[in-house]
């Protein structure tokens, strides 16, 4: 629910107000990854067949409601045994509460001089709690509670003071000035307990427990962080077709060390309209023209409790536990800064039917704060350092065309295109090679950045290659690729560009707009496709197996079916392989997997187009809402989104955007669920 209004209060007050409430409700959250007990993802990769029925769910549940553990002789090895008493026996519920509102108030003081202030707050409150019901008739066995709490508080409060004149002093100068601060508090605070080994039946309590050594677990979570800020800027205007802008601020954190919690970051930009300073009326197609470049400086902080050791506490055997953290604080940690330059054009044809906007950026980042890895002697994992050094650039188009306007009727269509290429320069006096992200620790392929390359890189198991030939080596039986002795870099996560398709349509007070957005290019480790050839899951396994494509072979039966492959490779001394072999050592032990296998067949290129969103709104008419004598506009709105993928290059159906890592550590996907569509229908009012 979204409510907001303006009031003036007076002829030189004015407030304005916005209010947002979200309540979410979300009930068994998917569980995720490698669990062989509640991994819906994993039984259906590695375990269950295609023929599949979940016929063991009219059995799980015996009739008097307790489990039925089979005697221990559940058929499906790395499956969970028990999918359907987890399903409706044991449940998660996140109940979640979020409020953002804020309050404006400007006071023009004279017409060329205003103040303004504002108070907002993001407002989070989280309750997750976990119950599994007992597995045996005296409703003690198996049974769990667990309840977390988590309060999320944002404070915003602003001011700024604006003087701005046009002509000032009979010139040609528009000039605007304002000065102003801002003061950010965020605090978040969690409590989780749960119960331990039950001694009360059906009681889902924290103090459920038989005896101190197996009772209730209790843990806390605090972040506190703020940061105040002084700012201004400065706008002037020559003639309506220069314009220049100078901002500076400075910001005091409490995140960092004294002695650099204090940092200081300017810019500049200058605009150029020259359709305004040149007569260019005989140019008929040209309506509009603005050039434009910028320099900025940015820095940022970073989380709280970074500076110092802090330990973590807790208990063992009843007795007060604390334990130093796994990753080493760096001495005299400074804010995070980039520099960047932007400079691009926008242009207006056919009295603005089509608008092109097009930029161009380069961003220098140095003083990253990174987490360095260290040799387990040492006594920590990691530490922390601020010396990394990333460069960023790219360009961005935006193109907008109204293909058709009569009364009552309009099209329009856009697009966008960027293309963003991310560099290591640097990752300080640490390691050379620094890990995001991975699957299955040393047994699978990983994320990491290595100086001097693009961000993103894969690193895996590769083949061994031979060095005339360039083929990859085989044993002397045709049987099994040679593989590299450590994960080098075999691909690597970022796009070469992602674009969109917008399209509206209009008649009257009915608008149907669309969105189709591409990711093109860029590399996926595919762990769902490896595991599915291994398994013989995939389709792409019939064509030996079922189809009778391969080459004859003769089994240790005598029998001879053309079930038969040689595997493209050379023997160490460059022959080339002319064995065939059973089709099992094309796809078992050469594709990959959990181990270490050659990580290379996994590694496909993600590109796909999808319809991400279409909207279907109807603008109540001016006539009927009058009637009303209340509302001063109303929309009623049907929302799609994500509804389908028009094209992907990825095989069997995996989820393009399936990826088990966020942010910069994405590339890997195992176990993907399919991507979820979700349908909306919203009303916007004015009162």
């Amino acid at each position: 629910m979204n409510i907001g209004s303006r009031l003036d209060i007076s002829q030189k007050l004015h407030a304005d107000i916005s209010l947002s409430y979200i309540n979410y409700n979300r009930l068994n959250s998917p569980t995720l990854g490698d669990d062989n007990n509640g991994s819906f993802g994993k039984g259906i990769l590695y375990s269950w067949p295609r023929s599949y029925k979940g016929i063991e769910k009219e059995i799980n549940i015996l009739p008097d409601g307790t489990r039925n553990d089979y005697g221990g002789n559940y058929p499906y090895t790395f499956a969970p045994p028990h999918l359907w008493w987890n399903t409706y026996k044991n449940n998660t519920e996140l109940r979640r509460n979020k409020l953002i509102g804020a309050l404006g108030l400007t006071y023009d003081v004279t017409e060329w001089l205003n103040l303004t202030g504002r108070i907002g707050t993001d407002f989070n409150l989280d309750q997750f709690e976990t119950r599994n019901q007992p597995t045996d008739r005296l409703g003690v066995l198996n049974g769990f509670y667990s309840n977390e709490l988590g309060k999320d508080v944002v404070l915003n409060n602003e001011f700024l003071v604006t003087a701005h004149k046009d002509k000032i002093r009979g010139s040609n100068f528009d000039v605007r000035l304002s000065v102003g601060g801002t003061r950010w508090q965020r605090e978040r605070y969690g409590l989780r307990g749960n119960s331990g080994r039950w001694v009360n039946p059906w009681l889902f309590n924290f103090n459920n427990y038989d005896n101190i050594q197996t009772g209730p677990t209790l843990g806390e979570f605090r972040f506190e962080k703020a940061i105040n800020s002084l700012y201004s800027f400065l706008n002037l205007g020559y003639r309506n077709y220069l314009f220049l802008e100078v901002t500076g601020r400075n910001d005091w954190t409490s995140s960092l060390p004294k002695g650099s919690n204090s940092y200081f970051y300017p810019s500049a930009s200058l605009s150029f309209i020259a359709t305004e300073a040149f007569d260019l009326s005989k140019i008929k197609w040209l309506s509009f023209l603005k050039l434009r470049g910028a320099y900025a400086q940015t820095a940022t902080d970073t989380d709280p409790y970074q500076v110092d050791f802090v330990y973590s506490t807790g208990t063992f055997g009843g007795s007060q536990t604390a334990s130093l953290p796994t990753t080493i604080p760096p001495i005299g940690l400074k804010p995070q800064q980039a520099n960047s330059y932007e400079m691009g054009a926008t242009i207006g044809l056919f009295n603005d039917r089509v608008n092109l906007d097009m930029t161009y950026y380069h961003i220098r980042s140095f003083d990253q704060i990174l987490n360095s890895p260290l040799p387990a002697s040492s006594g920590a994992d990691q530490i922390r350092i601020n010396t990394g050094q990333l460069e960023n650039k790219g360009i961005e188009a935006i193109m907008n065309v109204t293909l058709l306007e009569r009364k009552g009727f309009f099209w329009q269509t856009g697009f966008n295109f960027a293309r963003n290429r991310n560099y290591v320069v640097s990752l300080g006096d640490g390691a050379k090679i620094l890990e995001l992200a991975n699957i299955w620790g040393l047994n699978g392929p990983a994320i990491a950045v290595r100086e001097g390359e693009q961000y993103g890189t894969i690193v895996g198991y590769d083949y061994v290659h031979h060095e005339g030939t360039g083929k990859p080596i085989l044993n002397d039986d045709g049987t099994l690729y040679q593989i590299s002795e450590s994960r080098v870099p075999i691909g690597n996560a970022s796009p070469k560009f992602t674009g969109g398709w917008t399209m509206r349509l209009g008649f009257k007070g009915l608008t149907l707009s669309t969105l189709v957005d591409t990711k093109w290019g860029g590399d996926v480790y595919a762990g769902s496709y490896v595991i599915g050839l291994q398994t013989g899951q995939s389709p792409e396994t019939l064509k030996e197996r079922l189809n009778g494509e391969g080459l004859p072979f003769t089994d240790p039966s005598g029998k001879t079916s053309n079930i038969g492959v040689v595997l493209d490779g050379v023997y160490a001394d460059g022959t080339p392989n002319d064995k065939v072999v059973h089709y099992y050592f094309k796809y078992i032990g050469n594709t990959g997997g959990w181990g270490r296998f050659i990580t290379t067949p996994g590694i496909l290129e993600n590109t796909w187009v999808k319809m991400r969103e279409v909207v279907l709104a109807y603008q109540v008419p001016e006539k009927l809402r009058s009637k009303t004598k209340v509302f001063q506009d109303l929309t009623v709105s049907l929302t799609g989104r994500d509804l389908f993928y028009i094209y992907t290059t990825l095989p069997d159906r995996i989820n393009p955007e399936g990826s088990n890592g966020a942010g910069n550590a994405q590339g890997l996907e195992w176990a993907s669920f399919p991507s979820t569509r979700s349908f909306a229908i919203g009303v916007n009012a004015s009162f």
